[in-house]
């Protein structure tokens, strides 16, 4: 697409002053090379600003709007037809809805409760409830375990939804504070209006539009292998509705711009020696906060030597009896633990 910089509107400016583009006049005036001026005579013919009667007559200036008719014309007759087309085919594919109403209402399941164990399938379906999405949609996105090729396709979703004016939140685990990809895509979304927050423990992985519509991939007992359950239940939706804002009013807002754990570096170490006083394995408490063996060890270590405690027990005991054990941390029970 063809760019009016400020070289080409300063030309046009003496073009219509001069009565003509004069291209002595205008490299001598504007102190630009033959390239420069070369490349502002070229915009300006691209946009429809210079005209010449033919037979060697020298390019002349036109009005922006008679410029405006005879560039944007062929774009908008495009435009238009693309827009019948559209409209067509939207017709023929809305006639269908009751045939397969009709026709699949008798499969669908009585609980409002469908899964779909395709991953590319499920793929298809979150981009269609994504464009039907009118309102809001949130979801949970835990660090551990998920397919980066789902993880792209979801981003596209979103960033299309937001585009639309949709209201988005997303929660992430505070381990995504230190992703590269991750705070390069809330950059993204939060320029396009999303509000995106962290958790120490987040353990389902779940989207919901419109508190209408959830989905909440298959989990490793069921066989997981990236299929989703699908929820209509107007109960259920609800319910994981609430229990997202339950989580959300607990996270810390996610600033990109800040470094990673600036602001939740207090809440990481009261969620370990939670952690550590309820008896869990280094691997398991790595897996929790989603952070390798060795970083949960590293946090580990830290906090028994503020602590002065020479073992996980005594750390425990003794941030027990400080008071540090007292304060809620943010947590989301693993009913729905996944391996997406």
């Amino acid at each position: 697409m063809t760019e009016l910089d400020s070289t080409c509107v300063s030309a046009y400016t003496l073009a219509l002053r001069h009565g003509s583009f004069h291209e002595a006049t205008i490299m001598e005036k504007l102190g630009i090379s033959p390239g420069e001026l070369a490349h502002a005579r070229d915009a300006l013919r691209a946009m429809g600003l210079l005209s010449s009667a033919g037979g060697g007559s020298p390019l002349v200036a036109v009005h922006p709007e008679v410029a405006e008719a005879i560039a944007c014309g062929p774009l908008e007759r495009d435009i238009h037809e693309h827009e019948q087309r559209i409209a067509r085919m939207r017709g023929q594919l809305h006639a269908l809805v009751p045939v397969y109403q009709d026709s699949a209402g008798s499969a669908q399941p009585a609980d409002g409760t469908r899964t779909v164990h395709d991953p590319a399938e499920v793929q298809r379906q979150l981009a269609a409830a994504a464009r039907r999405c009118r309102h809001e949609a949130v979801a949970i996105q835990p660090s551990n375990g998920r397919d980066a090729e789902a993880v792209q396709h979801a981003r596209a979703w979103s960033l299309a939804l937001l585009r639309r004016g949709v209201r988005m939140r997303i929660l992430y685990q505070h381990a995504e504070r230190a992703s590269l990809a991750t705070r390069a895509y809330v950059c993204q979304a939060a320029e396009a209006g999303a509000e995106v927050r962290t958790s120490a423990e987040v353990c389902e992985h779940l989207v919901v539009f419109d508190r209408s519509l959830v989905f909440v991939p298959q989990s490793t007992a069921d066989g997981g292998g990236g299929g989703a359950a699908l929820v209509t239940n107007t109960t259920v939706a609800e319910f994981m509705y609430r229990r997202f804002e339950d989580v959300w009013m607990l996270g810390q807002p996610f600033d990109p711009q800040e470094a990673p754990y600036e602001k939740v570096a207090d809440e990481l170490n009261r969620t370990v020696l939670h952690l550590m006083a309820a008896g869990l394995k280094d691997e398991v408490i790595a897996r929790r906060l989603a952070v390798s063996t060795r970083t949960c060890r590293r946090y580990m270590k830290a906090a028994m030597a503020e602590l002065g405690a020479v073992s996980r027990f005594q750390a425990g005991a003794r941030a027990a009896e400080l008071g540090l054990l007292r304060t809620p941390v943010p947590h989301v029970p693993r009913t729905l633990d996944t391996a997406t």
